[in-house]
Order: C-alpha cells, then sequence, then structure tokens
C-alpha cells in the first residue's frame, strides 16, 4: 500500500459521491485546491478526516483502504498518514493528532468524551488588575492515574508532552538530588545560559571544539569565567573536554554534547516559575506524583 492511498481514496469515493473538488472543499471549510493536493499526495489536516468521511459517505476506515471491516492497525494508520503529510508539517500535525486523542484519553465513558483538539491564536493571555498587566501561560495540564498529558494549544507556539507512569515509578528514574543541586547552582552562575545560548546557536551538524577563549569572546566575558563554566558544564557531561598540547602549553576545548535538551528545559523551567493560567486543570489523580 503506497503513501498516496489517502489521497487515491478521497478522489475515488468525491467521484462516486458526484461531487467536484470544490463542491467537497466548500463542503469540510477548504478551497478546491486544497482537495486536488490531498488528491495528489498531500495529506488532510487530521482534525477534518470524520467531516471528509462523513461527506463522503464511508467510514475513516475506508479513506485508509479498509473497506470491507477488517480490524484497523491504528498504528500502521497513522503511520501511513504521516507518510502522505508534506515534511515542515508533521510535527505541528503529530502534536495535533496527540491533542485529538488526549480528550478520550482522559474521559472514562465514550459519550463523556471532551473535545480538547482545537488550538488558540496565542499561547499566552494577559490580566490586567491596577494598571498591572500579568501575562499567563494558556496551559493544558491533564493528571491522570497512569501518567500526565501536558502541553500547550496555540497557532503561535504549541507542544504535548505525555508521561506514562512506569511500574516502578518515575522516582526510581531520577538523579540523585544532590547531582540536580549542583547543576542548578552551576545554572546559577554568571552568563552561564548566555554561554549555553551562544553554543546553541551553531549549526546543529557542526561538531567543532570551542576554546574558553572563543567562547567568551563572543559572549563578552572574562576566559577565565568561561574556562570555569566550561569545565563545570563538562563534570555534569553537558559539554565533553579534550586536552589539546600547543606550543604554548596545554588548551582545553569543549564540545556540545547535544543540542536537544536546553530549549525544553527552560521552557518547563518557565512553566514550573509561572504559576496560574491553565486553560485546562483536570486532576483526575488522587495519588502523590511521587508514590511511597
Amino acid at each position: 500500500m503506497d503513501n498516496n492511498l489517502l489521497g487515491e481514496q478521497i478522489a475515488r469515493y468525491r467521484k462516486a459521491a458526484g461531487l467536484t473538488q470544490e463542491e467537497l472543499g466548500k463542503a469540510v471549510g477548504v478551497s478546491a485546491q486544497a482537495v486536488s493536493r490531498w488528491e495528489c499526495g498531500g495529506a488532510p489536516d487530521i482534525m477534518l478526516l470524520p467531516d471528509l468521511a462523513e461527506r463522503l459517505g464511508v467510514s475513516i476506515d475506508a479513506l485508509f483502504g479498509r473497506e470491507r471491516g477488517e480490524q484497523v492497525d491504528v498504528e500502521d494508520a497513522v503511520r501511513r498518514w504521516m507518510c502522505t503529510v508534506p515534511q515542515g508539517q508533521r510535527v505541528d500535525q503529530l502534536c495535533r493528532l496527540v491533542w485529538a486523542a488526549a480528550g478520550p484519553a482522559m474521559s472514562s465513558h465514550s459519550e463523556d468524551v471532551m473535545d480538547i483538539s482545537g488550538y488558540e491564536n496565542r499561547c499566552e493571555t494577559e490580566d490586567v488588575e491596577d494598571g498591572q498587566a500579568t501575562r499567563w501561560l494558556r496551559r493544558t495540564r491533564i493528571t491522570m492515574e497512569d501518567g500526565s498529558i501536558l502541553g500547550v494549544r496555540a497557532n503561535d507556539m504549541s507542544f504535548v508532552s505525555l508521561w506514562p507512569e512506569p511500574k516502578a515509578g518515575w522516582r526510581a528514574f531520577l538523579e540523585e538530588n544532590d547531582r540536580y543541586r549542583k547543576l542548578f547552582s552551576v545554572l546559577a552562575m554568571p552568563n552561564c545560559l548566555e554561554l549555553l545560548e551562544y553554543l546553541h546557536t551553531r549549526p546543529r551538524l557542526d561538531r567543532r571544539r570551542y576554546t574558553p577563549g572563543v567562547v567568551a569572546k563572543a559572549v563578552g566575558m572574562d576566559a577565565a569565567e568561561a574556562e570555569t563554566l566550561m569545565r563545570a558544564l563538562a563534570e555534569l557531561e553537558v559539554l565533553s573536554r579534550i586536552d589539546l598540547e600547543t606550543e604554548n602549553g596545554l588548551l582545553h576545548a569543549y564540545l556540545l554534547y547535544g543540542d536537544e535538551a536546553l530549549v525544553p528545559l527552560l521552557y518547563f523551567a518557565r512553566w514550573f516559575i509561572t504559576g496560574g493560567g491553565a486553560f485546562l486543570d483536570s486532576p483526575f489523580r488522587k495519588s502523590p506524583m511521587f508514590r511511597g
């Protein structure tokens, strides 16, 4: 089954229903050009599939080639659908798909399913009291006995974070508190965040190592201070260090291990210290987050 199956099925059922691309587009709120793109190998937004199936008089399964009522392999269907989504849109569409599934995940009865698939325009809202403006994050927080779903649903910035609880509980997979204290104390040192931000502006595939002098000049700090920070980060394994013998003596050079963690770390830190502003706060969990 090729990746264009969804588009072929839409075209097949549209023609069987006697609809033009323009008529189908109007029925589901898109242009004829959008329908044409779907049928040529593009992919409709996951949220449009129910309306598409209803307007074409078929099931969503049929759009994925399951006309005879075979048992649907959900993982396979989602994988095939994702292959039809254009590059550059896949992470966003996957995020929307997870939010669409989050409502049923927190509902105990099918008739009580909460639809939380919609997005706000902005990830922040603002309250003004006594002339003082306060910004709040539109946070979505769902805590259940078997885990948590945390994130933001907005067109300008969105993310979703799934936390299925391990059988042994989360605590068993955390570092010792002293190691966290060491990390936070290093991050709190002057210019540490600025140093990390500079390293994260380097091209992602650039595996160069940087000397403290180079970083100090770029960030606007003292070379000795940069050396202290980079050595501390290397001890925490945020950076790796090699020692180079030069004609002027021993020189240290540092490499950033990975650049995927800083943005989530800083954003969740903002989440942690912002408070309030929950767009949806569903505390279905009665037990503490750390059991025992």
